[in-house]
C-alpha cells in the first residue's frame, strides 16, 4: 500500500476490518472521438482509494454525479473488477475467492440500485421477485419461500395487496421496499445502497431513511451509503469519505466532517446545504466552471481549477493525505494538519 492510502486506511483501527478497500484502481480505456481508428485515452474512474469500515457501521460516500462513487461500490460488491488494488472482505481478498466462493460471498453482500424499477422483472409479480433469490440460492422452496417473502415484505410495511401487483402497478416508494426486500430476505451482513431516495419524493425520502435506519439496527448491517445530498449522509452516516474525480479528498467521522470540514471542496458542498432554523443564513462557496474530464486530470491537486483556495503549489504537486484530528484525514495543501 502506497504511504499516502496507507495514512487513509489508518483511519479505523486496523483490528480485523469486516471491509477493507485498499489502494483500489479502476481506469477504462476509450476512444475521444467516435471512430474504428480514433485515439485512445484512458479514463479514470476511481483511482488509487483505500478506506475501511467497520461491522455494524454506515459508511457514506459522497460527491457529485461522475465523481466515482457508483464505480467504488460496485468495485467492492465485485461486480467490476479493478484494474489494481484489493477489496478485503471479512479477511478474504474477494478477487483470489473461486467462482463457487464468489457466489457464496452473494448471500454476505447484497446491492440496492438507485433505480428499483429498472431493478425489477416488469413480467414478474411483487412476491415472486422477491422469493426469487431464496430459489436462486437453494434457501428455500415452494410455500416455505413465499411465507418468507411474504414475512419480508411486511416487516418492511407493504400490505398483502400489493403481493400479486405487478412492479408498474405501485409507487416509487413501494418499489424501493421491494428492492430492499429481495436484498434483505438472503440477510446479508453488508448491504450497498446506491442513491436510494434520490428518485423519491421527500416524504417518502424520510420513510425510507427511517426504515433503512431501523433494519440497519435490528439486523446488525454493515451499510455502505452513496449519495451527492449532504443532509441525507448526515442523518444516516457514522463516517463519510468525500469524492472527487476519482479521489477520496476528505475522509472522516460524520460528526467532525459537518462541524469543521477542511477540504475547500467539502466546505462548498455543505454550504449547499440549507439551515433548518429561520434566520441563519450560511455563505455559499460558489464553485468555478464543471469538474474537468476524467481523461484530462489537471496535474497537482484535481480541484485546483475550481477552488477559491488555490495557491502555486495546488497547481504542481498532487496533496497527500494528513491527519487534522483523530479519524479525520484529508489531501489538501491549504488545510492545516498534524501529520
Amino acid at each position: 500500500m502506497s504511504s499516502d492510502t496507507s495514512l487513509a486506511s489508518r483511519a479505523v483501527p486496523q483490528t480485523a476490518p469486516f471491509l477493507e478497500v485498499s489502494d483500489l484502481v479502476r481506469h477504462f480505456q476509450i476512444r475521444r472521438i467516435s471512430r474504428l481508428f480514433g485515439k485512445k485515452a484512458l479514463l479514470k474512474a476511481v483511482d488509487n482509494i483505500s478506506f475501511v469500515v467497520k461491522k455494524g457501521d454506515t459508511f457514506g460516500i459522497v460527491g457529485e454525479s461522475g465523481c466515482g462513487k457508483s464505480t467504488t461500490a460496485r468495485l467492492v460488491i465485485d461486480i467490476d473488477k479493478p484494474t489494481s488494488g484489493r477489496v478485503m472482505f471479512k479477511g478474504r481478498e474477494i478477487s483470489r475467492l473461486s467462482p463457487a466462493e464468489r457466489r457464496r460471498l452473494t448471500l454476505q453482500m447484497q446491492y440496492v440500485f438507485q433505480d428499483p424499477l429498472g431493478a425489477l422483472d416488469p413480467r414478474m409479480r411483487i412476491i415472486d421477485q422477491v422469493a426469487e433469490p431464496l430459489l436462486i440460492h437453494k434457501k428455500a422452496s415452494g410455500l416455505n419461500c413465499r411465507n418468507q417473502a411474504a414475512d419480508t415484505l411486511l416487516s418492511l410495511e407493504l400490505k398483502d395487496h400489493v403481493f400479486r401487483r405487478y412492479p408498474h402497478e405501485i409507487s416509487g416508494g413501494q418499489r424501493q421496499r421491494v428492492v430492499l426486500a429481495r436484498a434483505l430476505i438472503l440477510e446479508p451482513e453488508l448491504l450497498i445502497c446506491d442513491e436510494p431516495i434520490s428518485a423519491l419524493d421527500v416524504s417518502i425520502q424520510a420513510q425510507v431513511l427511517n426504515l433503512l435506519s431501523d433494519l440497519s439496527r435490528r439486523m446488525n448491517l454493515t451499510t455502505i451509503f452513496i449519495s451527492h445530498d449532504m443532509s441525507v449522509v448526515r442523518q444516516t452516516c457514522n463516517q463519510v469519505a468525500v469524492m472527487y474525480l476519482g479521489k477520496i479528498v476528505e475522509l472522516s467521522p460524520t460528526d467532525a466532517l459537518f462541524q469543521s470540514p477542511a477540504h475547500p471542496y467539502t466546505q462548498a458542498l455543505l454550504s449547499a446545504v440549507p439551515i433548518p432554523q429561520p434566520g441563519l443564513v450560511r455563505k455559499r462557496i460558489l464553485l468555478k466552471g464543471d469538474p474537468p474530464s476524467p481523461v484530462d486530470i489537471p496535474p497537482g491537486c484535481r480541484f485546483h481549477t475550481r477552488c477559491h483556495l488555490e495557491k502555486p503549489i495546488c497547481r504542481e504537486k498532487e496533496p497527500r493525505f494528513k491527519l487534522l484530528q483523530e479519524g479525520h484525514w484529508v489531501a489538501c495543501h491549504v488545510a492545516r494538519g498534524d501529520a
